[in-house]
């Protein structure tokens, strides 16, 4: 069990129009400004310990957005009233301490925490460990048929007293405290994969399918996995051989690419990447080779020719405008 541990919770506006901005060189879309931070400090049994929270004022998406006014029932007053971004960031950095290790409901809040603290000038690799709460919550209750995973329909199904609204940051921090009550907690914690671990298994899935598994952590540009090398050179597992790519990549699911990878004695395997960025901020790669199979071919065939197709009606529309 961490000796400190911190439930957290942000709400944060968005503008109406996307805002991009340079990490290192890479360009990166801004997921969200902070306007509320709300948090807890927990013992192993969940025992709330302290807590913290405050307002932050937007120096970017500086109107409050009517979407997220009506979610949190914040008004653009209390946006203007909030403390200056970097301010109010060090609060909580400072509450919390730099040995924290936080955890969330969901996997969505530190990839903007992060964002917001490289762009008020602070240190956005804190923290370096961060806990999903809903990964453990799903080891302990399986989730049936039809049943949501948002904070509120969790806190229904384990029959917690709802004394106050949802959206308020630290509110939802003391539900996700109550919820962590009936977790086994420390256990969770101290059995959580590790950043390569999670990345490997989303790698892999569940039927372990593939071998030749690399990762690669942390690069700045998406597009690595086919324009480096270092990512996309492989030798075939059987004789060795250098293979050669395709020059196509197929989409697999939301945050995957494949391509046809050919040996020159042994045939062809599928070369594939699994893409993840958990911290709003870095890509890591996941890298393995699949096997070829009747079913793998004509899945690629069918796809690719498809890919073609579109590729050549889109620069017949372009040559006519």
């Amino acid at each position: 069990m961490p000796r400190n541990l911190v439930l957290f919770d942000l709400e944060w506006n968005i503008g109406y129009q996307p805002k991009t901005f340079l990490y290192h060189g890479a360009e990166l879309t801004l997921r969200g400004e902070i306007i509320q931070i709300g948090a807890v400090r927990i013992n192993a049994r969940g025992d709330v310990l302290d807590t913290f929270e405050v307002n932050l004022r937007p120096r970017i998406f500086r109107k409050l957005q009517h979407h997220i006014a009506k979610v949190t029932g914040l008004s653009q007053g209390d946006l203007d009233a909030g403390l200056p971004m970097r301010e109010g960031l060090q609060k909580f950095l400072d509450w919390a301490g730099p040995d924290a290790e936080l955890a969330e409901w969901g996997l969505d809040d530190v990839p903007v925490l992060k964002q917001n603290l490289f762009l008020v000038g602070l240190d956005e690799n804190w923290p370096d460990r961060w806990y999903d709460l809903q990964r453990i919550f799903l080891q302990a209750y399986p989730r049936r048929e039809g049943e949501g995973l948002t904070l509120e329909s969790v806190v229904d199904r384990l029959g917690i007293p709802k004394e106050e609204p949802f959206h308020n940051a630290l509110d939802d921090a003391l539900y996700t405290a109550k919820i962590c009550r009936k977790l086994p907690l420390a256990e969770g914690l101290a059995t959580y994969p590790t950043e390569e671990e999670l990345l490997t298994e989303a790698l892999l899935g569940s039927e372990k399918t593939g071998c030749d598994v690399q990762l690669f952590m942390n690069r700045l540009e998406h597009d690595d996995y086919r324009n480096l090398p270092e990512l996309y050179k492989v030798n075939c597992p059987e004789c060795g051989a250098p293979l050669t790519n395709d020059e196509v990549w197929l989409k697999r699911g939301n945050t995957g690419y494949f391509t046809r990878s050919s040996c020159p004695y042994c045939g062809h395997w599928y070369l594939r990447f699994k893409l993840s960025r958990r911290d709003g901020l870095h890509w890591s790669f996941g890298r393995c080779l699949d096997a070829a199979t009747p079913e793998y071919d004509a899945k690629w065939d069918k796809q690719k020719a498809a890919l073609l197709e579109r590729t050549k009606r889109k620069q017949e529309r372009e040559n006519r405008t």
